[in-house]
């Protein structure tokens, strides 16, 4: 049987329709859109929305699913922590309850927040204990930081050698207990990896946490096959939210690619494009860019060449899948797109993606639309990381940071996201509001012309998120032959002033037409 909704603001993302009262919904499917009278509600289920305003779901196009799951339940959260001293406690209140010699591990410091204004050293995580191996990732990733216990268990010593595209931490020749980029690997080989019971219980707890935020789409942008499994087992309708998966080819630190899976698609876990990693994080300092980071003398790490990535790529292409890589400084930017370039030219087009595509140049942006990359940014990063930004960039490279109305003024088509857990807010509407201020966690504003729209934030929320994974044909507007995913608002975002918008209360979440229970 239908289920008519009627009597609200329904802000549809359908460009050709963009504001009805109205739709049907029957089998999972969105039937029909338009005004109240349009419908005849006799033979069908009544929803009166009561003036209330509907949005398709949310699609946050680059966010780590299963690894939200796991800082809320399985891992020490560090986000937001303020100094060394508090880092120390917490791993030291951790070790009173973990047997000894097991690993202690932990995310999310970002060392622009804590008093001491530096990464820790292995020296400061040696004060909270010598009897556990400990390992912290910073916020963005990108860097960890090891006691000495694990710098032994791992066999780190004066003659480690840096593997290519990453750095080993030295102090005086001896290594201080800091990782960066692929030299990773050296550490997180060492640490028993979750099991895929785990892995899907965190994918578990992860998606409750989306979709109470409004959020019925998600791309994980990479994803191992240990963790492909777990998202096997987990996806599904009863997990409530549909999942696009990006295979990632090579692991941190390792030369050996994994086996690429099949490209699969079905309507609730897809996974046709391939994962790779040009440079770091722009927040740590190690995105590439083409000149140094402001009071630096270095210009951050290019993680793969040329001829490594032509070479993987035609691999990927050769199997089907298209290719989205996480690429931020302008360097990388321009390596990338001149890789996608030879294999266009190899293979034909197909739609790419750049993941967060922090800093390009205008040729970049000439050669991104003459290709059709999709770009996939956070505009949350200026809220949280944007202090960090300001430190470390110069003035050139800030006034065409995350140029978002730029890409649209180019004619690149763009999914917003939050990379989360990078950052600890994943809420939509503060994603918006940071869109819309480009503002910083202290107040001040970075690139104020690349700001946009409350109107063109949500359509690259919804309908964008769809474009980026290919399936605009079936979900990210209220239109049609569309899966019935759709929220409703307490509110109109498009009537509330900007400062207001996070306060923006999602009452209810359908899913598949199906509303889901309230989730925590």
């Amino acid at each position: 049987m239908a289920t008519v909704f009627f009597n609200g603001t329904v802000l549809t993302q359908d460009r050709r329709n963009p504001v009805v009262s109205a739709f049907s919904v029957e089998n999972g499917l969105i039937t029909a859109t338009g005004k109240d009278g349009d419908f005849n509600l006799g033979g069908a289920t009544r929803v009166n929305l009561q003036g209330r305003t509907v949005l398709p779901g949310f699609n946050d196009a680059h966010v780590h699913l299963w690894k939200v799951g796991q800082l809320a339940a399985y891992i020490l959260d560090l986000r937001g922590i303020g100094s060394i001293d508090a880092i120390i406690e917490r791993v030291k209140e951790a070790s009173r309850t973990v047997e000894p010699g097991r690993w202690i591990i932990g995310r999310g410091f970002n060392e622009a927040v804590l008093s001491d204004k530096r990464l820790p050293v292995a020296a400061d995580l040696d004060r909270a204990t010598t009897c556990h191996p400990v390992h912290l990732l910073r916020t963005c990733a990108h860097i960890a930081c090891v006691n000495t216990a694990a710098l032994n268990l791992c066999g780190i010593t004066r003659g480690t050698v840096s593997p290519e595209g990453g750095s080993v931490g030295m102090t005086d020749g001896a290594p201080n207990g800091q990782f960066y980029e692929t030299a990773l690997g050296l550490i997180t080989t060492h640490i028993p990896p979750a099991s895929v019971e785990d892995l899907a219980d965190m994918i578990r707890i992860g998606a409750r946490q989306m979709l109470a935020r409004g959020i019925t789409s998600i791309t994980d942008p990479a994803v191992h096959p240990e963790l492909g499994r777990a998202y096997e087992l987990a996806c599904g309708e009863a997990l409530g939210l549909r999942v696009n998966l990006m295979p990632m080819l090579l692991p941190d630190g390792g030369e050996i690619a994994y086996p690429l899976p099949e490209v699969h698609d079905d309507p609730w876990r897809r996974q046709t494009t391939v994962k790779l990693f040009a440079d770091g994080g722009l927040s740590g300092g190690t995105a590439a860019l083409s000149r140094n980071y402001r009071n630096r003398d270095d210009k951050g790490i290019l993680r793969i060449g040329a001829d490594r990535f032509l070479s993987l790529g035609r691999e990927i292409r050769q199997r089907g899948f298209a290719i989205g890589t996480h690429a931020i400084g302008d360097r990388a930017i321009a390596e990338v797109l001149g890789s996608y370039k030879t294999l266009e030219q190899e293979f034909g087009p197909v739609r790419n993606r750049i993941e967060h595509f922090g800093l390009p140049t205008d040729a970049s942006l000439e050669e991104a639309a003459r290709q059709g990359i999709v770009a996939v940014p956070q505009p949350v990063f200026l809220d949280e990381l944007g202090d960090n930004f300001l430190a470390s960039l110069d003035d050139e490279f800030l006034k065409r940071c995350y140029p978002i109305k730029t890409l649209a003024r180019c004619g690149i088509r763009y999914a917003l996201s939050t990379d989360a857990p990078v950052v600890k807010n994943f809420d939509p509407w503060n994603n918006i509001r940071a869109a819309v201020t480009r503002r910083t966690g202290s107040g001040k504003v970075i690139s104020p012309q690349e700001a946009i729209t409350v109107a063109e934030a949500l359509e690259s929320y919804t309908m964008g998120g769809a474009w980026a994974e290919g399936t605009e044909s079936v979900k990210g507007s209220i239109e049609a032959g569309k899966y019935a995913d759709f929220i409703v608002l307490d509110r109109n975002p498009l009537e509330t002033p900007v400062e207001e918008l996070t306060s923006i209360t999602t009452e209810s979440v359908f899913v598949n037409g199906q509303q889901l229970q309230s989730r925590n």
